[in-house]
């Protein structure tokens, strides 16, 4: 695989990977609206760890209950519903949505890519995660943070196009190809009353490595 250089402390795109101006425009959008998202949730590492919530409020983080609401996109912020995830299209983003409230919970930590695979395609290690093949991961690239936004021609791993990382969706999200050296964090996800709804927490720690 070979990535063009940083400059400047900006991510570049990978040569070695799909980068039409579709996906272009996509990743570009993605990073400028997580980019400027109130920073709800901000600890990405062991060592941050985010504030108590006040009494009667509730975690900025998704809990068990929440539904997914589309970040961006003409459905932005809408709902997303099982039959909006198809297997082999690309991934969607998505951000938790207090099922109470309906207030989408907006930070660049909850950012998530979600993606269907077949049911058959699912490792055991995913499969007790997945919602009929849908599957949820945090979207921060633990190599750089850029968002995963792309299905791998294999149709069950997904891709971050900045510096070609390669994770198996049908396998927790492990690193199949580098940079990257850790998994993606899981989000267990439920189909409930017809809805897709969050059933868990965040099986890892989200983003790259601190140290």
């Amino acid at each position: 695989m070979s990535d063009t250089k940083e400059q400047g402390g900006r991510a570049c795109a990978c040569a070695g990977h799909p980068d039409d101006s579709g996906r272009r425009s996509m990743l570009s959008g993605a990073l400028a609206l997580a980019a400027l998202a109130p920073m709800a949730v901000v600890s990405l590492g062991a060592s941050a760890q985010a504030p108590a919530p006040a009494a009667g409020t509730r975690s900025q983080k998704p809990e068990p209950g929440d539904k997914l609401a589309f970040m961006i996109g003409p459905k932005a912020g809408k709902e997303v519903k099982p039959a909006d995830v198809e297997i082999g299209k690309p991934p969607l983003l998505a951000y938790p949505m207090d099922p109470a409230t309906g207030k989408v919970l907006i930070s660049k930590a909850n950012l998530l890519t979600v993606v269907r695979l077949k049911p058959a395609d699912l490792k055991p290690t995913s499969a007790r995660n997945a919602a009929d093949g849908i599957v949820a991961f945090s979207s921060l690239c633990t190599h750089y943070g850029c968002p995963i936004t792309t299905l791998h021609p294999s149709q069950t791993q997904i891709v971050c196009n900045c510096h070609g990382s390669v994770f198996d969706a049908a396998n927790r999200g492990a690193v199949t190809q580098g940079p990257a050296t850790r998994r993606l964090a899981m989000l267990p996800l439920t189909i409930k009353d017809g809805a897709l709804v969050v059933s868990g927490k965040f099986d890892g720690p989200l983003g790259p490595p601190t140290t």
